[in-house]
């Protein structure tokens, strides 16, 4: 049965999380596309003037959305320190969170002198898979362990626990694989995949990553106009969330991570994204232009890059007919550079952007077109009833925090170095990459397909003197006989759209019109 205010129940759309000249031209909003339907009316974003604390508005609460930070004492003589400049600190202390105090409060949005932007906070973002057609449906359970590279011998991990990789998901926080799975079976799989890519498990598991989730998506549904018929579920998780949801939970697994000082080094999956096209975030030349929501989780990924924390993000889906459906999703985009002015010269990008490919390398069946990275990796499993990019990115931020384990000494842009070079090659350059919208950048040779054995291999044979976890040889890349993903995506991209279902609405695709049979997900074998 179809229930209009509860279209927000899927357990396939949540938060999922400059133009480029490579890029296809993006098509023109659709005429009854209501982007408004997914952002708040009893809750804004403010920005206030800076040195300013939060001001008090009548009829509104108000809270920083950021703990107030300090900003450390620094300066940008010490290149390689690292701390955030403090402009970062200084950014960040001014969002604030406003709600409207009760259902008879001012449907004005809040004002007052000391606030220099106010924007609703949006459930504008969607996950970054979709579930598996039987027609389309990728290799089971055992052969995707095989596709993304997993070595035939068990690793020998002698750095244990040296890095931390957080899933900023559906799962409720909790330090450690769940055990059970919550509303949606997206946070969980995704544990699951990095579990079994990180850890041994004999006599028992043994892991050379500390993995975490932390809830950014704590809504079980969502309605614009009341607090009261908008649901959260922070114990078992919800199925969306809002950009101010996002930017928390980046900020804090930052913060508890520095805090707890039990890893050296931080990996953030991020398999979310959202449409900057409708939300703000990709033709803005300053971060100022953005909308404060969107500021907000720019802002938080400029702290966690201040600490050396690797992110990686999900370049995301296509949306069905007759949605506009090109070029990656936010926060993947901007890896093609940053707006921030900053003492600190970045060698590398704010986040690192992950497609998704079948077994013969082709992007999988529902990639958008213009929309793939310099990097991907197998992005597609039956069993887990998963296909795309927040599978690759799992997959990717697993192989990442397992070379960074090994090989300690190495920064974050220089993992990600170890893991396209050792890639495969693929037949067809990427769409976007760091540096893309420079007027005088020359294109980059080829996508990669990353893989666990190799990247670790390529790791070790640059680092002689390292011991390597590898055990063995790394065998060939096949592509799997099963796979007929490949014939169904000829047809897709033949003109870059997907079968759609009539309607376009301001939410990513996969967000069915019905509510989903959440008892049909098959919890991953253990």
């Amino acid at each position: 049965m179809r229930r209009p205010h509860l279209f927000w129940i899927a357990a396939w759309a949540a938060i999922g999380l400059s133009a480029c000249a490579t890029l296809p031209q993006r098509p023109s909003r659709p005429p009854d596309l209501d982007a408004s339907k997914a952002c708040a009316d009893w809750r804004w974003i403010g920005i206030s003037r800076p040195g300013a604390l939060c001001p008090e508005v009548s009829g509104w609460t108000v809270r920083p959305l950021f703990p107030q930070i300090p900003p450390p004492e620094t300066d940008c003589s010490r290149k390689d320190e690292k701390v955030p400049d403090p402009e970062v600190f200084r950014e960040l202390n001014r969002f604030c969170v406003y709600e409207r105090a009760s259902r008879h409060g001012s449907p004005s949005p809040p004002a007052a002198s000391d606030l220099v932007r106010v924007d609703r906070d949006c459930a504008a973002l969607s996950l970054s898979a979709a579930p598996l057609e039987a027609s389309i449906a990728g290799p089971p359970f055992e052969s995707f362990f095989e596709q993304v590279g997993k070595p035939p011998q068990p690793l020998k991990i002698d750095n244990w626990l040296g890095v931390r990789l957080a899933f900023l998901d559906t799962e409720p926080t909790h330090e450690g694989v769940p055990e059970t799975m919550g509303n949606s079976a997206h946070g969980y799989v995704l544990s699951r995949i990095a579990r079994k890519l990180v850890c041994t498990p004999e006599p028992v598991d043994h892991c050379a990553v500390q993995i975490a989730t932390r809830l950014a998506l704590p809504m079980l549904s969502f309605d614009a106009a009341s607090p009261k018929r908008t649901r959260i579920d922070s114990k078992r998780g919800g199925f969306l969330g809002t950009q101010s949801d996002l930017a928390s939970a980046i900020e804090g697994e930052v913060r508890e991570w520095l805090v707890r000082k039990a890893q050296p080094h931080l990996v953030l999956n991020l398999s979310i994204a959202w449409d900057g096209r409708l939300f703000g975030g990709l033709d803005e030349a300053q971060i100022s232009e953005m909308t404060a929501g969107t500021q907000a989780v720019y802002r938080a990924l400029e702290y966690a890059a201040g600490y050396d924390v690797l992110v990686l993000a999900a370049a995301g889906n296509q949306k069905r007919e007759p949605c506009a459906s090109t070029g990656p999703l936010l926060p993947a985009a901007w890896e093609r550079g940053g707006l921030g002015e900053s003492c600190r010269t970045s060698p590398g990008p704010l986040v690192y952007a992950v497609g998704g490919v079948d077994s013969a390398g082709n992007p999988v069946i529902n990639a958008r077109p213009g929309g793939m990275p310099p990097r991907a990796a197998f992005g597609q499993v039956s069993d887990w009833g998963f296909v795309g990019s927040s599978v690759s990115t799992a997959v990717v931020s697993s192989i990442a925090a397992l070379v960074w384990d090994s090989f300690p000494d190495l920064d974050s842009h220089g993992v990600m170095k170890i893991l396209e070079q050792s890639g495969e090659p693929l037949s067809y350059p990427p769409d976007f990459w760091f540096g893309s919208d420079a007027p005088a950048t020359a294109p980059f040779p080829k996508a990669h397909r990353i893989a666990l054995c190799t990247a670790l291999q390529g790791a070790c044979k640059q680092h002689p003197g390292v011991p390597c976890p590898l055990q063995g040889a790394c065998p060939d890349w096949t592509p799997d006989p099963s796979d007929v993903a490949r014939n169904a995506l000829v047809a897709v991209h033949r003109d870059g759209r997907m079968p759609g279902l009539g309607v376009c609405q301001p939410w990513l695709s996969p967000q069915p019109e019905d509510d989903p049979c959440l008892a049909c997900i098959k919890p991953p074998p253990q």
